[in-house]
């Protein structure tokens, strides 16, 4: 557990690679999403190898993102949400979950239950930033610890080799959102819930074949530092109820990636509500093939009035949507400078699928019935 910038995940690899050159043993490295895993765990894990001028000596499939060692060794990069894959997985000596914080217990568990064969120490190991108490990984690490457990704790003032620029552009956010600096600089647990904007919310399992409603989609834009963000859920107003069962957000990602993704989950011939604030975008998108997307509508304090909304529904997200249950757990109101105390504004920060989730609620004429039912 740490901050930002403090060398968790290089620590990690190094870790591993380490031991897959020193022992023979199946190494398994996994993110919530596979699409995660090229530009940040496999990419990782190819600069450190390289690094040590160990590439002629390694046989890297680009692939399906394998790295073979010379003893047998073997390191095998998965996303979890590849389920048939990791049911096939087997003799695995070592796993190391990256971002857990976006990974529900429930597949932790079932990962400790890959770990087999004649293995000595075989191990799990998690990197995430502690972003809120009310997480699994709270209780897990602090309340409850397992007995074979070792929980360390880390910020970036531990790691020598960061360079001033980056240091400076943390170390801002201690006046510009101590909330936020409290994860991502000192590298402990989450703001209090007291300031929180949404309170009406659980995390629940689900199956669309349980509920009824409309269903609502919203798309907010970004790109270098700030994520794209969808939120699919479905509507039941008769019981005032938000079921959040799909998200998806990622930087750098073009109109036609968003367009490509959109289909891909099976929204292109939704109505889905994106932030007005881009009609260029939204109109290169719609012309890609999603022909109902269109701008939302904002007035004089249209997030108020949003959020407002959101607050007269009780909202249930399911567990895969960790994106959503992040921003739910950190965003709060801002506070007076003066006095300390909350006023009716809320902070600029952990809300783009929650921006998303706001726009969504402009599309309620579209039934459920549209819904693929493989979605969930």
């Amino acid at each position: 557990m740490g901050s930002a910038g403090s060398a968790k995940s290089y620590f990690i690899t190094q870790k591993l690679i380490i031991r897959a050159c020193s022992e023979k043993i199946k190494i398994l490295v996994c993110r919530r999403t596979a699409t995660t895993i090229r530009n940040t765990c496999f990419s990782l894990f190819k600069d450190i190898i390289a690094k040590w001028k160990l590439t002629p000596y390694i046989k890297i499939r680009e692939t399906d993102f394998n790295i073979r060692f010379p003893n047998g060794s073997e390191i095998i990069f998965m996303g979890l949400d590849e389920e048939t894959k990791l049911l096939s997985l087997n003799n695995i000596g070592a796993i190391f979950i990256e971002e857990a914080f976006e990974v529900p217990k429930a597949i932790v568990e079932q990962l400790n239950l890959r770990l087999r064969g004649s293995t000595p120490n075989q191990q799990i190991i998690m990197a995430f930033n502690p972003i809120s108490k009310n997480h699994w990984l709270y209780d897990f690490c602090e309340v409850n610890p397992p007995a074979s457990f070792t929980f360390t704790h880390s910020t970036y003032k531990d790691n020598p080799f960061l360079n001033a620029e980056y240091v400076s552009e943390l170390e801002e956010l201690y006046t510009r959102n101590p909330q936020k600096a409290r994860v991502f600089c000192d590298g402990e647990w989450g703001v209090d819930s007291d300031g929180l904007v949404y309170q009406n919310w659980k995390v629940q399992d689900f199956s669309n074949a349980d509920i009824d409603g409309e269903l609502a989609i919203g798309l907010d834009f970004g790109f270098i530092n700030d994520i794209s963000a969808l939120v699919a859920s479905v509507v039941n107003n008769s019981e005032k109820r938000i079921y959040i069962f799909k998200e998806y957000g990622a930087t750098r990602k073009t109109n036609q990636d968003l367009a490509n993704i959109i289909t891909a989950l099976g929204f292109n011939k939704s109505v889905i509500i994106a932030d007005s604030a881009e009609p260029k975008s939204i109109e290169e998108i719609k012309r890609l093939g999603v022909g109902k997307i269109r701008p939302c509508v904002k007035g004089p304090d249209s997030i108020i009035h949003g959020i407002q909304q959101l607050q007269n529904y009780e909202i249930i997200v399911h567990p895969s949507c960790a994106g959503v249950i992040a921003e739910l757990e950190n965003y709060t109101w801002q506070k007076d400078k003066a006095t300390g105390a909350y006023i009716n504004k809320p902070i600029d920060d952990w809300n783009h699928y929650l921006d998303a989730l706001r726009y969504s609620l402009q599309c309620l004429r579209t039934r459920l019935k549209t819904l693929d039912k493989n979605l969930f």
